[in-house]
């Protein structure tokens, strides 16, 4: 593999998301390379159990990006998420987005594994978990902050549901494709 030299970073826009410029060098070629890099933080997100509903606790929410790109369909399945906040820790912000989004308290995420959802351009990471909860554990309304503007609502699935979105196609959302991965794994010990 070739070694690449960082010849420059500039930052072009700083936001919600940042935007950076970063030159690159190849010495052994004698090549040069320009690549931008969408900077945002990084995130939590979670596959949710009832353990006694047995079903998988999603979220449908607008998502302008999908409405831009689909004509109009804005709404996507997805499990909880959210992005960590400075000062917080990955558990502490999935135990805090899971009673947001969903109402339900948890007391112990586990954690699974983390992703680079578009490696290509976003420097974002996403820190999967997966949690059992009761319904002991409704606590709240969930349904997001209204402060945030989230337009959640919340779909508690059987397993089989859930996994048919997965295979008809209707789970676009690439942390929510894993996390259904992981629930086909995990149905027999569940």
């Amino acid at each position: 593999m070739e070694e690449f030299k960082l010849l420059s970073h500039k930052i072009l826009y700083k936001g919600f998301v940042g935007i950076d410029e970063y030159d690159f060098e190849i010495p052994s070629q004698n090549l040069t390379a320009r690549r931008i890099v969408i900077k945002r933080p990084d995130a939590v997100a979670i596959l949710l159990i009832n353990k006694d509903t047995e079903k998988v606790v999603l979220i449908k929410q607008f998502r302008a990006p999908v409405f831009a790109k689909e004509g109009g369909k804005g709404y996507v399945y997805e499990i909880p998420a959210g992005v960590i906040e400075t000062n917080e820790d990955p558990e502490g912000t999935i135990i805090r987005e899971t009673l947001e989004e969903t109402g339900y308290r948890l007391e112990k995420p586990e954690f699974l594994l983390t992703f680079y959802p578009t490696v290509g351009i976003l420097d974002e990471r996403i820190h999967l978990y997966y949690g059992i909860v009761t319904n002991k554990d409704k606590i709240e309304d969930g349904g997001g902050l209204e402060t945030e503007k989230e337009f959640i609502d919340i779909i508690e699935l059987p397993f089989s549901e859930a996994l048919s979105l997965l295979e008809t196609g209707k789970i676009i959302d690439g942390k929510t494709l894993i996390g259904l991965f992981y629930l086909k794994k995990l149905i027999g010990s569940i």
